[in-house]
């Protein structure tokens, strides 16, 4: 089951993860893209971290998710706002407004975040981009057994080599689409925050 109170201690531990890895993230950034990912990241992070200790009453998950799809969609720094936004857009359309949430709400909550995501982006699979990350870490999640943790952590570990994988991508989307096949050998700096924001939910988890 996830209550309000885990959920809340998966977002932070998020938060915290990201915040550690701002550098990191700005870094592969650098390489073919603005160098800024990172701080957008932190931005990303705060607003997170904001709306959680701005407790409300009657406060679901639901409206948590909500609130910070309309959040970040406004945060600056290129598209991770909003594309983080339309993440938490679907997974506040993937549940009812309840105190706690089954392992099968669970998946659909993260399967409609895939959903809404797709809806705005043309971005597949192998195009070196969060999709890389992002899909599988849902498909494994979905179609994963266990209990909520079981299935958390199968998510963390396909973002995690989703991410890996970009190494041996050419990108084909933003600025680093103009550096062709110099970004063989990296890894998409947004394919590797979406598998830190995974990894994090799923210690938070534990």
């Amino acid at each position: 089951m996830l209550d309000m109170k885990l959920w809340k201690k998966m977002l932070l531990s998020c938060v915290d993860l990201l915040k550690s890895n701002t550098k990191y993230l700005c870094e592969l950034d650098s390489i073919a893209g603005d160098g800024d990912h990172g701080v957008t990241m932190g931005r990303i992070a705060s607003c997170i971290e904001n709306r959680i200790y701005n407790h409300e009453e009657n406060d679901f998950i639901k409206k948590i998710n909500e609130d910070l799809s309309m959040d970040l969609m406004n945060v600056n720094g290129g598209s991770a706002g909003p594309l983080y936004g339309t993440i938490f857009e679907g997974m506040g359309e993937g549940i009812e407004e309840k105190e706690s949430l089954s392992t099968q709400e669970v998946k659909n909550m993260f399967k409609e975040s895939k959903e809404a995501f797709k809806i705005i982006s043309k971005a597949k699979l192998g195009d070196k981009t969060l999709v890389d990350a992002f899909y599988p870490a849902v498909d494994a999640i979905v179609n994963s057994q266990g209990g909520l943790v079981e299935i958390i952590e199968a998510g963390a570990k396909a973002a995690e080599e989703g991410a890996e994988n970009t190494k041996n991508y050419i990108a084909k989307f933003g600025r680093a689409k103009n550096v062709g096949d110099r970004s063989i050998g990296h890894k998409d700096p947004g394919a590797v925050s979406i598998s830190l924001f995974f990894k994090g939910l799923y210690e938070g988890a534990k």
